[in-house]
């Protein structure tokens, strides 16, 4: 017997023979693949799968795939071809097809009362479907339909618009993206400022805007890069700031707020809840930081992480995208 000790891609180790029964006898066609993981196998006559029903029967020995006619006759005479269908090529056609982002929406912050539009391109095929939320709960469940609109444009282009944006309005927005191939997901920050005249009303409702620090660390290494974002300096116009990663390592994020009475701090990732877990540490530190460390960070990390900091007297949020860079190859 032969054995498949390389794993991988499917290959054949034996092809089908031919076979010569006499009539009424049944016949066993025989085909040994290997591969890891297993692959898929279908036989096929006249371009057509054929199915285990009536007088055909298959059946796996090991990684000998079987075909079984029942009765042969004259009629079943021809060309049996069996096929393999890999999860390679599966993967690929996933890949490929998947939706996926080209353009992320972007992070921004608007005065109240004016609009606010997040724009995304995507690539899918078919063209995947998209579904907006805020802070994980679909549009349409906490607007009014006259309070926002979705669109699509030719070239894979959909956008959000939030009209006359209100403070509660502040938070994170996702694209969910979906297609029979997968699914995509990008997260993007909404900031409402107060407007003339409201320029302490941040301070007055019991918070000062938080104060973010991050940092990449080393395992059991003191060594540290450190980013502050000051939310309450920043233009009209901003987009969230990035803190690069290497994978493999750990991010820190420290966001600093003070209210009365003291504010519940909630963290999230593209509009998810993050919990304490294997992945995630969550903690206030002895400064009075709030403290999010995302643990030996993979791709699946990359996104917006929000800080929200909320009391009876109102709402604020801190948020930094993250990006996990590749390990270096030298």
């Amino acid at each position: 017997t032969k054995m498949d000790v390389f794993g991988g891609a499917p290959r054949f180790l034996s092809y089908p023979r031919p076979v010569v029964v006499q009539s009424g006898t049944d016949a066993a066609l025989k085909c040994q693949i290997g591969g890891d993981p297993r692959p898929t196998v279908i036989w096929e006559r006249n371009n057509k799968q054929i199915q285990p029903e009536g007088h055909y029967r298959l059946f796996e020995d090991g990684n000998v795939y079987n075909l079984i006619i029942s009765g042969a006759s004259a009629e079943d005479s021809g060309q049996y071809i069996c096929k393999v269908e890999g999860e390679a090529q599966k993967r690929e056609l996933r890949e490929e097809n998947k939706p996926r982002f080209l353009i992320k929406p972007l992070s921004t912050r608007v005065g109240r009362g004016e609009d606010a539009v997040f724009s995304c391109k995507l690539w899918g095929n078919p063209r995947p479907e998209v579904v907006w939320e805020k802070d994980g709960k679909r549009l349409n469940e906490i607007f009014e339909s006259t309070h926002f609109s979705v669109g699509y444009q030719d070239g894979g282009w959909f956008q959000l618009k939030i009209f006359k944006a209100r403070a509660p309005d502040g938070g994170v927005y996702t694209c969910k993206a979906r297609n029979e191939f997968g699914e995509g997901l990008a997260g993007a920050v909404l900031l409402v400022d107060a407007g003339p005249g409201h320029e302490e009303e941040g301070t007055r409702n019991g918070y000062a805007n938080g104060n973010w620090k991050a940092h990449q660390s080393k395992q059991r290494s003191g060594r540290q890069v450190a980013m502050r974002q000051k939310e309450d300096h920043l233009p009209n116009t901003t987009k969230v700031k990035m803190f690069a990663v290497t994978e493999g390592k750990h991010a820190k994020f420290r966001c600093f707020v003070t209210g009365k009475p003291k504010p519940e701090i909630i963290w999230r990732k593209d509009g998810r809840l993050i919990m304490s877990g294997r992945r995630y540490l969550l903690y206030e530190d002895r400064e009075g930081y709030f403290t999010l460390k995302v643990l030996y960070c993979k791709q699946q990390d990359n996104g917006v992480y929000v800080c929200a900091a909320s009391n009876t007297a109102g709402q604020t949020l801190s948020a930094v995208h993250l990006f996990v860079k590749g390990k270096s190859k030298l």
